[in-house]
This record gives structure tokens, sequence and C-alpha cells, in this order.
């Protein structure tokens, strides 16, 4: 089995909050980035590279006409389908691995195996099984962030302290009382963490899947202002897909400090 990325917090400390300093770092950051990007994109031909300010002016305009809200609104449908379907299977199943030997051993090489495979090599088989179209997206968005939440729900029930379950039993714990009481929590931050992991292989793998399988969404807009050498509107679609990929992230970033608070105490470093 791989290793599975450790569960972590964000700097935040037990409130939530972060430092005023780190805040204004990333700001003075983007600020310098921003303002060398104008100075460097002015000097080169707008086909290669573009400018924030016709970013800007490029993404007011997909605002303006309502496309940008269209993709979104697919694309979002997509990973809710799918990123939602991943975690109905994911998390039972890399539970049921770490609890149980025998399935470890029957499932652990295919989880493994179809971790590392590249989706996109998975794409011809795809377009045969499913078409072109919404159903194709869905499955490429599970297939992206099913495995990240499979194998860190299996670490985390696997790395659970044998002495810490032996307590358990000899308070006659019952089957139930363990799962729900000690196993699950111990669990929950490396779990949190495959959420992390899989909600940004789900917006990768939509937009593989909208590009080469539905076009639609965002994907589609990526394609279609390519094809026209529209560099400044593919940087607005691109930046629009960051901002989502943040926001989602950040999402999840939120449920676990709700639901691994614990763990922010217990960082190393602030």
């Amino acid at each position: 089995m791989s290793a599975a990325e450790a569960p972590s917090g964000s700097p935040a400390g037990a409130s939530g909050s972060r430092p005023r300093g780190f805040l204004v770092a990333r700001l003075v950051t983007l600020v310098i980035v921003l303002a060398a990007w104008e100075i460097v994109g002015r000097q080169i031909n707008p086909i290669f590279l573009s400018t924030p300010s016709r970013i800007l002016v490029a993404l007011a305009d997909m605002i303006r006409n309502g496309q940008i809200f269209v993709a979104l609104r697919i694309s979002l449908l997509g990973i809710a389908l799918g990123f939602t379907s991943a975690i109905i299977v994911g998390v039972p199943l890399g539970i049921l691995m770490g609890r149980s030997r025998l399935a470890e051993a029957i499932l652990e090489p295919y989880a493994n195996a179809l971790y590392v495979t590249p989706r996109v090599a998975l794409i011809p088989l795809l377009l045969i099984w499913f078409g072109i179209g919404f159903e194709a997206q869905v499955v490429v968005i599970f297939l992206s962030s099913v495995f990240p939440i499979i194998i860190n729900s299996y670490a985390g029930v696997r790395d659970i302290s044998a002495n810490l379950v032996d307590t358990a039993r000899s308070f006659c714990a019952s089957e139930r009382q363990l799962f729900t009481e000690v196993i699950l929590p111990a669990a929950v931050p490396f779990i949190m963490t495959g959420l992390r992991l899989g909600i940004g292989q789900a917006v990768i793998g939509m937009v593989v899947a909208q590009m080469f399988l539905a076009l639609s969404g965002l994907g589609k807009l990526l394609v279609n202002y390519g094809d026209f050498f529209k560099t400044d509107y593919v940087f607005a679609v691109v930046l629009v897909i960051g901002l989502l990929g943040v926001a989602l992230t950040e999402i999840v970033k939120r449920l676990e400090r709700r639901f691994a608070h614990w763990k922010e105490s217990e960082r190393a470093f602030g």
C-alpha cells in the first residue's frame, strides 16, 4: 500500500483564526506576482501570454453574458454527483480494508493499481462504455476521487494502536461501541485528509472529462477559447477553475477542523 498522506490541519490556531502576518504575507506575495506578470505580459504577444488586466476584462465579459455561470453549474453538478458517490463508496471500503485482513488481502492490490493509474488512460474505455455525455463525466470524477478516500480511510483504521483497542475490549466494549467510540474517531483525521485530497482530484477529473468526454462546462470553454487562440479567456477560465478548487478544498478543510478539531492542538508547528 502506498503511503497515505498524514492528516494535517491548517495553520490556524485552536480558534480557527489565521495569524495576521500569515494573511499579510499572502497578500504581498500576490501583489508582487501580479505586478511582475502585468509588466512582463505587456512585452509578449497576447496569443502566447495574456496579462492580469486583460484576463479580468475577459472574465467580466463572461460574467456579463452569463456563460461562466452556465459552465459552473454543469461543473458543480458533476462534482457533486461524482464526489458524493466517491465518499459513499470509498469510506466504507477503506474502513473494511482496515478492519478485515481478508478484505485487505483481496482489495489492496486493486486499490493500489487503480490509484496510480492516470485517469486519462481510462478515457478510451470510458468512451466505449458510457459514450460522450454527462454520465461519463461523473464516472471520471468518481474514479479520480474515490481512491485517495479509500487509501486514507484504510490507513486511518490500520494505524489505530492495538493498545487502544485492547483497552476498550478490557472494559467490555461491544463491537458497535468499539467502532463508534474508538475506531471511527481515531480514523476521522485520515478520512478527512482523504476527502481533501479527493476533492482536488475531483476538480482535475472534471476538467479532463469535460474536455475529452462531455464537451460541456468549464472544460468545453477551455477547448473553445483555445481553438480560437483567445488566450485571455483561457486564462480567465483557468482562474475560475483554480478558485473553484480553492473554495471546495476550503470547505473540506473547515469540515476537517469541525470533525477533527483536536488535531489542531497536536500540531508541532504553529
